[in-house]
């Protein structure tokens, strides 16, 4: 029996795109345990017992997965102590920003420990989803990954004619403004679409929902207190208009088409694993050409104060314009099914 210490960034949405590839993991190597640091969605039931995942056996700091030299002493002390012969490292950066880990793959190949890490796929690669960047690593070590993304579609229950505007993030500088997402909104009621907005429990994100509650066309605010709610909410939808976040990456395991905001982030890195009649991104050029932008589609001023200027990068036409190809998508994706 091996036994791994499996390295992903610590954000709920990181946990919903690794949990199939994790329990892809596990069939590949059904003798082997492995560690993970904490992941609130990684250690929900109904997720793990959705995508058939069994593991892991323990779980280590979070702050682990920057393999800073502050913390190597007492990281080889756990890695020896538990018997860790492998280290799968599915963190994403780019061989500029991530000498500390090189570092550390340095001593692990003198010690004889194995390393998997998304730096075998070279450069060109890193330009592509990180979710498909991960199976693809798996697959090269002989781990066989389903190509479906869509592994919570048993609890979808459309409601037609019902949109959601995700206006929350975690971090300000992805989400977008309130006039921008009333203009949308508006738009969006046009159209004839009952709008519903939600966030979560940050006060910062209640108060701009609260602000849109009573923008024309908007006909429920929503104030989601867990990720069983927010999964619900999202089941429950025709369509979704996200912010860069954890409701994305859960529409498209859910099935449910969704628009997302890329302001300070790079989408063709981080949009969800998703058919295109599923997902569609709207990118800020203003964030790409960015000098705070990293290599690996994030943004170096997430907690800083940043004012945001990416956010200009994006309109509510814009927005528009990618819900027009989703629906065509999704039309052409039911005539094929149609001529099966």
């Amino acid at each position: 029996m091996r036994t791994a210490m499996v390295v992903i960034n610590e954000g709920v949405g990181n946990g919903i795109i690794a949990a199939p590839l994790l329990a892809a993991f596990e069939r590949a190597h059904p003798g082997w345990r492995y560690f993970m640091a904490p992941n609130i969605a990684l250690d929900t039931e109904w997720v793990r017992r959705a995508v058939g995942m069994q593991g892991a056996s323990g779980t280590f700091p979070a702050l682990w997965r920057r393999f800073l030299p502050a913390h190597r002493e007492e990281l080889w002390d756990f890695l020896d102590r538990n018997g860790v012969t492998l280290v799968v490292n599915l963190r994403m950066e780019s061989a500029e920003e991530d000498g500390n880990y090189f570092g550390f793959r340095t001593d692990a190949t003198e010690r004889g420990v194995e390393c998997w890490d998304l730096h075998e796929l070279g450069e060109r690669p890193q330009r592509l989803p990180f979710g498909e960047q991960a199976a693809g690593l798996l697959r090269a070590h002989n781990v066989p990954v389903d190509p479906n993304p869509a592994w919570l579609t048993d609890r979808r229950q459309p409601r037609p004619g019902v949109a959601g505007c995700y206006v929350g993030a975690s971090a300000a500088v992805k989400r977008w403004p309130a006039d921008e997402w009333s203009t949308l909104i508006t738009r969006l009621d046009d159209r004839g679409l009952d709008v519903e907005v939600a966030v979560g429990l940050a006060e910062d994100e209640q108060v701009l929902a609260r602000r849109l509650s009573s923008a024309p066309g908007v006909s429920d605010t929503v104030f989601l207190n867990s990720l069983e709610a927010l999964r619900d909410w999202i089941a429950g939808l025709d369509v979704l208009v996200s912010n860069d976040t954890l409701a994305a990456h859960l529409a498209a395991a859910l099935g449910c088409p969704v628009v997302t905001l890329y302001l300070a982030t790079a989408g063709d890195i981080w949009s969800p694993m998703a058919a295109p009649e599923v997902s569609r991104v709207v990118q800020s050029a203003v964030a790409l050409s960015c000098s705070y932008m990293k290599p690996n589609g994030t943004c170096r001023r997430y907690y800083t104060g940043c004012p945001a200027p990416c956010a200009s990068g994006v309109r509510p036409a814009d927005v528009l314009i990618e819900l027009d190809q989703l629906e065509w998508s999704m039309r052409q994706a039911g005539h094929r099914e149609m001529a099966k």
